[in-house]
């Protein structure tokens, strides 16, 4: 399900700085794996560089934790050389760094602190996902606007059944 952030100003500028330095910071932890050759494993890649992140970047903890998860997925597809995030990559979020409320605005971690986000659900009934979210979400900017790319499960078999009727002929 994708989501458009309502963002102001300020809200803007802050998830800006955000994907900004979640960038860095996954290029600092590409090339800390590549060098140290832990890059295909989160603990031994968390053991190599998560203290020097969190001085480094002032990132919050779980941030630290999504970036490197970021990364190993990465050298997991099978590049054999060292990846390099664009300047404003993708922020992956879970349940401890986004909150939604209501199905009206979503509590976000940015570098200053939390702030609450008014959105749009784009091509879907609105509070008809609001608890199949799973706990991964993507923040991506996409043309100058920020969205929330959500995972959303959806049940196999419908929940209304059908009735089927028979003519009866007399």
């Amino acid at each position: 399900m994708k989501i458009q952030l309502l963002t102001d100003v300020q809200q803007y500028e802050q998830l800006r700085d955000v994907t900004k330095r979640f960038s860095q910071v996954c290029n600092h932890i590409s090339e800390v794996g590549f060098v140290t050759k832990t890059s295909r494993s989160k603990v031994k890649l968390s053991k190599e560089c998560y203290h020097q992140v969190r001085q480094i970047y002032n990132l919050p903890a779980q941030m630290v934790v999504r970036a490197v998860g970021k990364v190993v997925e990465e050298y997991k597809t099978g590049v054999g050389s060292m990846v390099t995030f664009e300047e404003h990559t993708s922020v992956v979020y879970d349940t401890r760094l986004l909150t939604f409320k209501w199905m009206q605005s979503v509590s976000i971690s940015t570098l200053t602190g939390r702030i609450d986000v008014p959105f749009k659900v784009t091509g879907y009934r609105r509070g008809a996902y609001d608890r199949r979210i799973t706990g991964l979400a993507d923040l991506v900017l996409e043309s100058g606007v920020f969205y929330l790319l959500l995972v959303v499960e959806m049940p196999e078999e419908p929940s209304i059944k059908t009735l089927e009727f028979v003519d009866i002929v007399s």
